[in-house]
């Protein structure tokens, strides 16, 4: 399995992470290992996300309130969306 990110939702990761870390040093970083966690669950559980839609599934990290929206095709998936649970629940749906 490999995996790329839909171009928002690296947006979304940057975002995210330049915030919590203007927030406190090093909780950026925090971020980005528990993203990073939650990719390392998807590509070796695929299917281990809530379904959303008939493509899409979606992983809640631990620690933050943030999912990972993403899709499975083939042997790549696609993290559509580094998603804020707080936030409008299907902004992302667009991006296919």
């Amino acid at each position: 399995m490999r995996f790329q990110y839909h171009p928002d939702a690296v947006k979304e990761l940057t975002d995210s992470i330049k915030y919590y870390e203007e927030k406190s040093e090093g909780l950026g970083a925090e971020f980005l290992d528990e993203v990073e966690d939650g990719i390392a669950q998807v590509l070796t559980h695929p299917d281990s996300g809530t379904l959303l839609t008939d493509y899409d599934r979606r992983i809640l990290l631990n620690r933050f309130p943030f999912g990972l929206v993403y899709e499975v095709s083939g042997d790549l998936i696609t993290i559509n969306a580094v998603m804020h649970l707080r936030r409008k629940p299907d902004y992302w749906k667009s991006r296919k």
